[in-house]
């Protein structure tokens, strides 16, 4: 269920700002809306960046401990010190990168001896470079001449005169390298010493991470404080400040308050219509395992919408069972998270995305008993019980409960929709439209199982006549059919044929398990025609593939059918915004 909210109006002296504020951070128990409008100051928020920036990259680091003394200075001093080696690293590699391409064309003419050819020059020698045919040579009007390298006919020379040299329009002017091979190679090792000195630079600082780690918690605390005291409102002497409290926490806060001896003033109202109260879940244990998923996709239904925890995460369960649909994989993952369970809580590890873990993954191992299905193959552990989900017969009977747990889905979307309005005659419009579910759910058997399911076809036309009525007429019920069947008309038009696809989009739960075992399949059918030695990685990388395969067609898959058609039929948008009190950063 989602909490009840109240609205605040808070009100202090403008001398008791800052104890009020710490009050009602110490408390973790107001959300707080801003009054005007929040002013950030821009070094504070630079510095969180780069703070964050710099903790990235320490984090990437795997230093070697060994001689390394730890980088003395503040947290601050050290984040602008990582800032500026690690924008020489990148620096000097470039430089090498450029290095490395002037040494590799400098190399094609080798130890030219640069120096040597300057004095020649400075004491009246004329020296040039050429290129062209190499059976030309004489062409070129010279004392001296050596030949530097030739490739496929074309040759490079060097010429020396104490007379101006000339050549003839066969050859053209090369450009000596302006410099030797051991000078440059000399400057790329400067360089790779001071990517090497930067490196230990980092990885010093790195052995104070937990410090810096400290400053950027306190950056974001100081941050988040100055966004409550800047959105707050002030005149001369009084400060006022809104927010919301769940309705069962009020007497904490007030109690608050009273120990600090603090003289507020605080007005408690209901939320108005036209209010957006944070949405602030509480489930029970078990339920809260799907607040990870919420919190990963960014999922937060609205305060006057209906929270479907509980039926998302059982729902979930059971499509991630039917898309992985493997008793061997789920019983790998549940027994790993099981065993490392308390390993990985004493790590820090989150304990309610454990037991989603274990939700998932416990329902993919009890489907794959049900269904027979071990790693791809079907294998009977009870000679009774001879199910095989390749048939024919187990195809259709998998098929055929995927479309009716399509539509039991749907139509609990329809009840809890019309719980949640007023008792009054259009709720028949509402049975209208669960009925004619139904007739679309006997219409889609009747097209794709060829027989029904549950529901026998001669149900069918009176279902769509009973339901085309009560749509009709009660959609916008009125004494005048003029207003009434109109609209109804035009609710048919805009959702009938979403009934038909939402019912057959349940399908691809049998779809995509049957594809997830046929790959498995085809991994087993390649490993046993390889040796023993060869055939293990086969196995294990087919199928470590293919579970993680599985995971993502529940994310893309199972979280689809919960958060649109089934959201679409409860008219739930997941418009809201999240409860975040304010309280400290830890």
């Amino acid at each position: 269920m989602i909490h009840p909210m109240k609205k605040l109006l808070l009100a202090a002296r403008t001398s008791d700002r800052q104890a009020v504020l710490e009050v009602l951070r110490e408390a973790e128990l107001v959300h707080i809306d801003p009054v005007q409008t929040v002013v950030i100051p821009a070094t504070l928020n630079e510095s969180i960046e780069n703070t964050r920036k710099v903790i990235g990259l320490l984090q990437q680091l795997n230093p070697d401990l060994k001689g390394k003394l730890a980088t003395p200075g503040t947290p601050s001093r050290l984040v602008e010190e990582a800032l500026v080696h690690e924008k020489a690293i990148p620096e000097q590699r470039d430089k090498i990168a450029a290095l490395r391409q002037e040494l590799e064309e400098t190399a094609a003419w080798g130890n030219l001896g640069l120096k040597d050819l300057a004095w020649l020059e400075e004491n009246g020698l004329n020296i040039g470079f050429y290129r062209g045919p190499a059976d030309a040579v004489a062409e070129i009007n010279t004392e001296y001449i050596a030949e530097i390298s030739q490739t496929g006919g074309t040759a490079l020379f060097m010429a020396a005169s104490r007379q101006p040299l000339s050549v003839s329009e066969k050859f053209a002017v090369v450009v000596r390298p302006a410099r030797d091979i051991e000078e440059i190679t000399a400057e790329i090792n400067v360089c790779q010493k001071i990517i090497s000195e930067q490196e230990h630079s980092l990885a010093c600082i790195a052995l104070r991470i937990a410090d810096i780690e400290q400053y950027y918690t306190k950056l974001l605390n100081r941050r988040r404080f100055t966004e409550v005291e800047t959105g707050a409102h002030g005149e001369e002497e009084i400060f006022v400040l809104t927010g919301w409290c769940p309705e069962d926490r009020l007497i904490e806060l007030t109690a608050s308050f009273e120990e600090a001896e603090l003289p507020v003033a605080i007005d408690v109202s209901v939320p108005a219509e036209e209010d957006v109260p944070p949405t602030s879940l509480k489930n029970a244990s078990w339920a809260k395992s799907i607040e990870p998923l919420y919190d990963f996709m960014g999922m937060v239904p609205s305060y006057n919408e209906p929270d479907t925890s509980g039926l998302f995460l059982l729902m979930l369960t059971v499509f991630a069972a039917f898309l992985v649909a493997d008793a061997g994989y789920g019983l790998i993952v549940f027994i790993a998270l099981l065993v490392a369970y308390k390993p990985l809580i004493s790590r820090g590890a989150d304990r309610v995305f454990l037991h989603l873990g274990l939700f998932l993954f416990g329902g993919i191992a009890v489907y794959g008993l049900l269904t027979n299905t071990w790693f791809g193959e079907t294998w009977h552990l009870f000679s009774g019980y001879t199910f095989d989900p390749n048939t024919e017969s187990g195809m259709l009977t998998l098929q055929g409960v995927c479309l009716l747990m399509g539509v039991c889905h749907l139509t609990l979307a329809h009840v809890m929709k019309a719980r949640r309005r007023k008792p009054d005659i259009s709720l028949l419009g509402d049975a209208g439209w669960i009925m004619f579910l139904w007739a679309i759910y006997g219409v889609i058997c009747m097209l794709i199982l060829k027989k029904p399911f549950v529901l026998p076809f001669e149900f069918i036309i009176p279902l769509f006549k009973i339901s085309a009525v009560l749509i009709l007429l009660f959609t916008a019920p009125s004494l005048n059919p003029l207003k009434c069947i109109p609209a109804g008309i035009g609710a048919v038009l805009q959702n009938a044929s979403n009934c038909f696809s939402d019912i057959v989009s349940y399908i691809r739960l049998w779809a995509v398990g049957m594809a997830g075992g046929k790959v498995a399949g085809a991994f087993n059918e390649i490993a046993g025609m390889l040796p023993f030695l060869l055939a293990i990685p086969v196995y294990i990388a087919g199928h470590g593939a293919n579970m993680i395969l599985g995971v993502i067609a529940i994310l893309a898959h199972g979280v689809r059918l919960n958060l649109l058609e089934f959201s679409n039929h409860l008219e739930l948008e997941w418009s809201g915004r999240k409860y975040d009190p304010f309280k400290e950063i830890k």
